[in-house]
């Protein structure tokens, strides 16, 4: 039996942010799983302290996380739109995944509070004494425990070597929990230290969940589009000409070379509104050709520098995708 992947996706909300516009970018996260083959029990909240999203989603299995998800225009337009450095609408930085396998992924509390550890254990010993905790937890309605699996690994090595998810039917079980000795030991370093476990490094989210129905979610693959797709980048802008030169400069080339074609870019009439809108139009061969050119973004130079200097002259816009009629 193929194992499944339990992930969360931790992404951290930009200052100054709308809380209007993170709980849009929620109910996008959480409606994931009626667009997306492959992926279930979809659900996002805001951590109770800090202001960073917490997104847990399931995969039915490995090749259902890098096929599909990856090339689905869900995944590449209304998702990304939030998480993309060079998306108008993005609101997020510094954003990671952590994950594990589970021969069984299925999630019977369907609502309340998710709480997710991620944890650095320092020795094997150490990670199977936390997987003891996990196994006979008090006053807790679920509990999973799981290496850390995660695929991309950033230059600063792998962050978190295991996950504990749990699950709470309410507030006020999830104080209760925190009241007995054992919740109060793992809800720190320190605490852990006590129970003669050592961690390294310690990461607590805790945010409300709801889960829809199964049935509503993952609906069937549709046919791979392999059409030309047109991308839309509108950008709202106080200083176009400095927004457009950076753009010719270093995002046109990166794109260029990735093999897609500027059709068309132009901007609103000089002092013709307060802020300038520049639009910009390139053809790419097909979503998948999209999906093999964003995993190059982060590594380019030209985009890099794109990101760095010309977004923070973007002061809002939009980023689509496109079809021909």
């Amino acid at each position: 039996m193929a194992s499944m992947i339990r992930r969360f996706y931790i992404l951290p909300v930009n200052p100054g942010v709308p809380d209007a516009t993170v709980q849009e970018m929620i109910g996008v996260l959480g409606a994931a799983d009626r667009f997306i083959p492959g992926l279930l029990d979809s659900s996002a909240g805001v951590d109770f302290d800090s202001r960073t999203v917490l997104w847990e989603n399931t995969f039915v299995d490995e090749a259902s996380y890098s096929g599909p998800y990856m090339v689905h225009p869900y995944h590449i337009g209304a998702i990304d739109n939030y998480v993309m450095p060079d998306s108008p609408e993005c609101i997020t930085d510094n954003t990671y995944a952590t994950r594990y396998t589970t021969p069984d992924a299925t999630q019977k509390v369907r609502g309340g509070i998710r709480r997710v550890l991620l944890l650095n254990a320092s020795t094997e010993a150490d990670a199977s004494a936390i997987e003891a905790l996990a196994a006979q937890p008090p006053e807790m309605a679920a509990s999973v425990f799981g290496a850390d699996d995660v695929g991309w690994v950033s230059a600063k090595g792998r962050a978190w070597t295991h996950v504990w998810e749990q699950a709470f039917t309410d507030m006020a079980q999830l104080k209760r929990y925190l009241d007995t000795p054992e919740g109060t030991a793992c809800s720190s370093i320190e605490g852990f230290a006590s129970l003669g476990i050592d961690v390294g490094s310690l990461k607590i989210f805790t945010c409300p969940f709801e889960l829809s129905p199964v049935e509503h979610q993952s609906p069937s693959a549709p046919p791979p589009d392999t059409t030309p797709v047109l991308y839309t980048i509108t950008a709202h802008t106080a200083d176009a000409d400095a927004y457009v030169d950076l753009l010719e400069r270093c995002y046109d080339p990166f794109m260029a070379d990735n093999g897609t074609t500027l059709l068309e870019r132009w901007r609103t009439l000089d002092q013709g509104y307060l802020q300038a809108e520049v639009h910009s139009t390139w053809q790419i061969d097909s979503l998948a050709a999209y999906s093999d050119l964003r995993a190059k973004t982060i590594s380019d130079p030209a985009w890099s520098a794109y990101v760095k200097d010309a977004l923070p002259l973007v002061k809002g816009g939009s980023r689509r995708f496109h079809r021909a009629l």
